[in-house]
């Protein structure tokens, strides 16, 4: 596996410099503290005894299963070794902690991205097997992919009206490698067309999960979590306001 990542996104901060003479600087005391956490967009599951993944402010979801840990604003991927780095936010996971050796090793996740790529067939294989390979390679050799036949498919934007997006689906083998290793994997990817038309391109949600582990999560479950993929409308979104910061 290359250098996995993951960071927790709680807020942005603004800099600003002004050209001009330097002078030493002595900030004065302060008081500041961390704003509060911004309110949280609770939206409905469509799949019956299973938990969404909201993003942004809610106008988008998928769902996963009651096992798994929905991360909404964490962002994750991976990078290194002279290769891009693969970034997906709107994230959720299963398994952390299953192998003893190496504590950023899990078992199943899953995100969404944007990309340039205008054609969503086209990108749906390209991020399938870029992260095919870029999560099961590790201390070994790269895997071998048996990549499926693109299937047709709608997402719903929550509008009452569907746009057609394609599924991709790449079976994993991996030999030799890190001990925390999955043998065999699926990835899994469903992509549409983006619908802004000030930013063509094409929106994705990608899911990986080993296929050896006990109670793992099955291929079937994770075409269910492409498919929930979804707009969502605003009478479906629900503000529940931050925790207090301790």
């Amino acid at each position: 596996m290359y250098g996995f990542f993951a960071v927790i996104m709680v807020g942005a901060g603004v800099y600003l410099s002004q050209q001009g003479e330097e002078t030493e600087y002595t900030p004065p005391p302060s008081t500041w503290t961390p704003a509060p956490p911004p309110p949280k967009v609770v939206v409905p599951p469509v799949v019956d005894g299973w938990q969404s993944v909201a993003g942004r402010d809610g106008t988008y979801a998928y769902d996963v299963p009651a096992r798994w840990t929905p991360e909404p604003g964490t962002v994750h991927g991976w990078e290194g070794e002279g290769q891009p780095k693969v970034v997906m936010s709107t994230s959720a996971f299963y398994g952390d902690g299953f192998c003893p050796s190496d504590d950023s090793a899990r078992l199943a996740g899953a995100g969404v991205k944007t990309d340039a790529q205008t054609d969503p067939a086209v990108a749906a294989e390209q991020f399938a097997t870029q992260v095919a390979n870029r999560a099961y390679t590790w201390d070994g050799p790269p895997p071998q992919l048996s990549v499926g036949a693109p299937e047709t498919t709608e997402i719903s934007f929550g509008d009452g009206k569907n746009r057609p997006a394609t599924l991709r689906m790449v079976e994993v083998t991996t030999t030799g490698g890190h001990p925390c290793l999955s043998k065999k994997a699926v990835v899994g990817v469903i992509a549409t067309g983006s619908a802004d038309e000030a930013k063509p391109g094409t929106v994705l949600l990608t899911v990986y999960a080993d296929q050896t582990a006990p109670d793992f999560t099955t291929k079937d479950e994770v075409e269910r979590i492409l498919r929930s993929y979804r707009g969502v409308p605003a009478s479906q979104r629900t503000t529940v306001p931050a925790s207090p910061t301790p």
